[in-house]
């Protein structure tokens, strides 16, 4: 996704690969958009803590927009 196109306060689909075990794990979540960085954006979901990604993560991770 575009960093550019952001919008504090709405929520975007996260997908993230993770290694487990040495087998490829998908997940996904909804994270909502806080604020946005110079060197990326910082999220939060429910009651978990700010969850920073970088521009390279943004580019990569955040697939959609969720209205």
């Amino acid at each position: 996704m575009d960093k550019s196109k952001l919008i504090p306060g709405r929520k975007y689909l996260h997908r993230k690969t993770h290694m487990i075990d040495n087998r490829t794990i998908k997940a996904q979540r909804w994270l909502r958009c806080e604020e946005i960085t110079e060197d990326g954006a910082v999220f939060s979901r429910y009651f978990e803590g700010k969850i920073p990604l970088s521009n390279k993560e943004i580019e990569k991770e955040l697939v959609e927009e969720w209205k």
